[in-house]
């Protein structure tokens, strides 16, 4: 009787096992999709990627989908924590230079106040080198001027992000979301100049 039921116990454990383990798998399905992207038909000839049907959706490999529209992805797995990033220059953004440094863009996303201290949100960018990938630290002002043409503000960033946890530098071919500011009131604006003062 003790056998049968040991038996019953550690079979109803299993079962439920089974059950919790089952309910965490889908099916899927593979299927041929083209793409046009702009009027551009795009093959999707990596035979990493794939297209699937769960559901009835359609799920595109996010990589793919990204870089073919000019954006960045970074996928960082920490076991349980899986963060995938995507940036791209947005088309209301535009798109400021150094003519010192040709290969280096700035995207502004976003200026706020907190206090006295004029905050900034934007994209950095490195173009890509077919040659290599190299890391890279770039420090940068955006100098700020009023619709006179008189400078009201200079603000300091670099590519460092403000969490040791995070790559500190940035590579070529990569767009990294960073932030910059200082103390004054800039919001009132009319255009704003771009300035790398390091590259190493």
């Amino acid at each position: 009787m003790k056998k049968f039921i040991l038996g019953l116990v550690v079979g109803t454990f299993l079962s439920l096992s089974t059950a919790v383990f089952a309910s965490e798998s889908v099916q899927t399905y593979l299927f041929s999709a083209f793409f046009n992207i702009n009027g551009q038909n795009v093959p999707l000839d990596d035979k990493e990627y794939a297209v699937l049907n769960y559901q009835g959706h359609a799920y595109v490999p996010v990589r793919f989908i990204a870089e073919k529209l000019g954006a960045f992805v970074d996928y960082t797995d920490q076991g349980t924590y899986k963060d995938i990033t995507i940036n791209h220059f947005p088309s209301n953004v535009p798109i400021l230079k150094d003519d010192k440094y040709a290969n280096i863009h700035f995207g502004l996303l976003d200026l706020y106040l907190d206090g006295g201290y004029t905050g900034i949100r934007g994209l950095l960018a490195l173009d890509h080198d077919k040659d290599s990938i190299t890391e890279h630290e770039i420090e940068f002002k955006l100098h700020f001027y009023d619709e006179n043409n008189k400078l009201i503000g200079i603000a300091s960033g670099t590519s460092k992000p403000s969490s040791s946890a995070q790559k500190m530098t940035i590579s070529t071919g990569e767009i990294k979301y960073v932030s910059a500011g200082e103390v004054g009131d800039f919001s009132k604006y009319e255009k704003v100049d771009f300035e790398v003062t390091g590259y190493k």
